[in-house]
């Protein structure tokens, strides 16, 4: 099929007006353009990104069309053209600071893109306002600045894992072996919680209170005081849940098949929780959850998602308001596996691995911005560099936090 009969096939095309249509519609598109390939050929990962640039410049002229002008919308949502990759890492849009886990320990990158290795560590956190790191390294637990300069280490019994810094800046949580263990942010008082929980990173309160959320062995959903030590509330967890995060009123729980939310209310006087029921998102058929994140204010979830299409494994990034209606901001081939909010909420940084690049995407009007090369930047001078892992991006926060 040549390209002007498929452009005359997309003018004639209705335009969807449901989840259903623009399903068959995205593969009525992909078994077009499949046939512009000879069949005998089998499709590598090279044909596919040139494949993908054919998409983008024909998509790009049936936009400035009169005919274009009437499906923009339904194409926005369903494939958009990722933006051109610049060439290896610069400053960082929308601003902020990145914690970035490679395989040789993580790296703290500044605004204007520097970037500096602060030891052999495997985790890494940022405490509430970006003064310092919690690192963890087998069984150690230590505290550091963004410069690398140590400020404290504590030992642990077992292998240290998922340190999480409180949002007051006080406490550090983090699992030591296959229990739950609280520490001072200097380092005292380390106690135990919960001596058996399920391998999730627990979640603190938003408010700044000493209030954690985690996931027990039995695969429950608790709740916790940090300071006390005390058993506040529990609840049914989502079956196979693999993340857990607590930011404004919501409670994020996501398993590899699905996303839930919880409206979480706080009484502050009783110390109480009130766990509201859940409430599910609507997902693609099939669709494997690669990565899901509340909002700062906790009012959207950016998700990465897999899907299968007629041409191979697809990413879709969608976002779901509070109300549960998701708006999908970016369809590509290949494999998506992270996606992290910008401290402003305005716009989502997602991890693209097959093509070795980040995306700077705005969840509104913007430009989006695209950084290649992204592993070798923190795999200086290795032969075989792998994709690293975001970790967070810095830093929202509110007056009188210590960290």
């Amino acid at each position: 099929m040549n390209e002007a009969r498929l452009r005359s096939l997309l003018r004639e095309a209705p335009i969807p007006v449901s989840e259903d249509s623009e399903r068959r519609g995205l593969e009525v598109l992909e078994a077009a353009l499949a046939e512009r390939e000879p069949r005998r050929a089998p499709v590598t990962s090279p044909r596919r990104l040139a494949l993908a640039l054919a998409v983008a410049a024909l998509l790009g002229a049936l936009l400035l069309s009169p005919a274009g002008a009437a499906v923009r919308d339904w194409v926005d949502d369903v494939l958009t053209t990722a933006p051109r990759p610049g060439p290896g890492l610069a400053k960082i849009p929308g601003g902020g600071r990145l914690l970035v886990q490679s395989r040789s320990g993580p790296w703290v990158v500044q605004a204007d893109g520097s970037r500096r290795l602060l030891g052999n560590f495997e985790e890494a956190t940022w405490s509430p306002r970006g003064l310092y790191v919690a690192a963890a390294s087998g069984r150690t637990l230590t505290a550091l600045k963004p410069d690398g300069t140590p400020r404290w280490s504590l030992s642990a019994a077992a292998p240290v894992s998922d340190p999480r810094w409180s949002p007051s800046g006080y406490r550090i949580a983090y699992r030591s072996g296959g229990g739950l263990r609280v520490t001072d942010a200097n380092g005292t008082r380390d106690r135990l919680i919960d001596p058996a929980i399920a391998p999730v990173a627990p979640a603190w309160s938003p408010l700044g209170l000493s209030q954690l959320a985690y996931v027990g062995a039995d695969g429950s959903l608790r709740f916790a005081d940090g300071e006390s030590r005390r058993m506040i509330e529990r609840a049914r967890a989502l079956p196979g849940i693999k993340r857990l995060e607590w930011a404004g009123e919501t409670l994020l729980e996501a398993s590899a098949t699905a996303l839930q939310l919880r409206s979480i209310s706080v009484s502050k006087l009783a110390q109480g929780i009130e766990v509201g029921p859940p409430r599910g998102l609507p997902l693609p058929a099939g669709a494997t959850v690669r990565d899901a994140t509340l909002s700062p204010d906790g009012e959207k979830v950016a998700s990465v998602l897999g899907v299968r299409g007629r041409l191979g494994p697809r990413g879709l990034v969608v976002v779901f308001d509070d109300g549960g209606g998701g708006r999908r901001l970016f369809n590509a081939p290949g494999r998506l596996s992270e996606v992290a909010w910008a401290p402003h909420g305005g716009r989502l940084l997602i991890a693209w691995p097959s093509t070795d690049q980040w995306l700077f995407l705005p969840t509104g009007r913007g430009e989006g911005r695209s950084v290649s090369e992204v592993s070798a930047a923190f795999a200086p001078g290795a032969r075989v560099a792998s994709f690293p892992r975001i970790e967070g991006w810095c830093c929202s926060g509110w007056i009188g936090q210590r960290g």
